[in-house]
């Protein structure tokens, strides 16, 4: 990764992180338990995709830690940020072109595959993240109607809003 890369993912981390630190933890206080609006995972989406699984992996742990530090929980964001990494590049290999990345794309974003084939990435991206980040609030699967409806409440949401960041920042690299 060089520095053109560098740059607009850590601006792009600290305005995600703030957003969600001063708009979303606020609405979801509001709206309670089941409504979380979760948008920084979008970061380890469109961290560049050449990159190399264990970086995103490990970028996934540490912003979901940055996020832990500002949410007041200890390890959950961190541990979701992890599986994040982990399961991006099934997400991205799933959706693949036919010819594959050219590698002309850095990012995975709408301005080089379009919105339709951006907003199904997002959203089975964002629809495991969530799935694993109530599995693990829970910790236990004795719950699962619960997981299951905290995660479909939160993804109609978070899509929403990921889809409205998206469009206002317009990633380009």
């Amino acid at each position: 990764m060089n520095n053109s890369q560098i740059f607009p993912n850590i601006g792009r981390f600290f305005l995600v992180a703030l957003v969600q630190l001063l708009l979303f933890k606020q609405i979801a206080i509001m709206l309670g338990v089941y409504y979380n609006i979760l948008v920084w995972p979008i970061f380890i989406l469109l961290l560049p995709i050449q990159m190399g699984t264990p970086l995103i992996v490990l970028l996934g742990f540490l912003s979901g830690l940055a996020i832990d530090l500002l949410y007041g929980s200890p390890g959950l964001h961190a541990s979701a940020g992890t599986f994040a990494g982990f399961v991006r590049p099934f997400v991205l290999r799933a959706f693949e072109p036919k010819g594959g990345f050219s590698g002309k794309e850095p990012i995975a974003a709408p301005a080089y595959f379009g919105w339709s084939w951006y907003i199904q990435v997002t959203a089975v991206f964002s629809l495991l993240f969530l799935f694993w980040f109530f599995s693990i609030d829970a910790f236990t699967f004795f719950y699962f109607g619960t997981i299951a409806l905290k995660t479909l409440s939160s993804w109609a949401l978070s899509m929403i809003f990921i889809v409205i960041f998206t469009f206002l920042v317009n990633p380009k690299n």
